[in-house]
């Protein structure tokens, strides 16, 4: 059977609907091109340089520190649920994870390539690692979308405990300064781009991607069942895009503005 293979830039010209040039308080273009339906449930991320990654997570895991633009894209408040991705792959009910089983909880036990598949066929595309990053909002890489302390007495995200909790359903709690909610914790979550150690380039990098190919794909945020570490917005990691059985993996969708300059 034939897999759907969606392309890094996925552009979304349905019905014309009014979109209002103001989007989440950003001055932007004209977004009528955009189905309404489609946009709904998602934050608008304005253009702008950031400083990608964190020093301290060595190598492998998110340094060294770059300096990166990205143009405006929308991506989802929210991850992937259950219920969402079951409407597309009904028979993914049959292999619910015990740690996330509610319908609003988030999906997992998904591959990487189910959930490219599940974008594409709802006119989106999985986010690049930059735009991920970019949307945890963050004040640097080393730090939490909320700040640079994490308090598990009242904490903001579902992480940290290391397999002493399960997944929460989404947005169970306070969102980031965008309206994304658990770009921390509660599940970890696929990226477009193949793994690679990052390079450091002497100037800005304009919307980058990763290897054209490679082994293992990037997830990021953290989850349920990792460490408090991993939920750091510059924090990445890897796993193997066929494996379906990850408890703690799941995905949020992403669209690019064309012409966002």
């Amino acid at each position: 059977m034939t897999r759907i293979r969606p392309s890094l830039w996925t552009f979304v010209s349905f019905a014309v609907l009014a979109i209002s040039p103001v989007v989440a308080g950003f001055r932007v273009q004209d977004l009528s091109y955009l189905d309404k339906e489609t946009v709904k449930d998602m934050a608008y991320i304005p253009a702008g340089t950031f400083t990608r990654g964190c020093d301290g997570f060595g190598p492998e895991h998110g340094s060294p520190e770059q300096a990166v633009h990205l143009d405006a894209f929308f991506i989802d408040k929210y991850e992937v649920t259950n219920k969402l991705f079951e409407v597309i792959f009904p028979d993914h009910d049959l292999r619910r994870s015990p740690f996330s089983s509610c319908d609003e909880c988030p999906v997992s036990k998904v591959t990487w390539y189910d959930a490219a598949d599940y974008c594409y066929l709802t006119g989106k595309s999985l986010p690049s690692e930059a735009q991920w990053e970019k949307a945890a909002g963050a004040a640097s890489g080393c730090e939490f979308p909320w700040g640079p302390e994490f308090d598990p007495a009242k904490p903001q995200a579902r992480g940290g405990l290391k397999l002493r909790q399960n997944a929460a359903p989404v947005g169970s709690l306070p969102p980031n300064k965008y309206g994304v909610h658990d770009m921390a914790g509660n599940m970890w979550e696929w990226v477009t781009d193949w793994y690679a150690p990052y390079f450091f380039a002497p100037e800005t990098l304009y919307n980058p991607r990763g290897p054209k190919s490679g082994i293992m794909k990037t997830r990021r945020g953290g989850s349920w069942s990792d460490s408090v570490k991993a939920m750091a917005a510059g924090y990445r990691d890897w796993s193997n895009p066929s494996s379906r059985g990850l408890n703690d993996v799941g995905f949020r969708c992403a669209i690019n503005i064309a012409n966002s300059k």
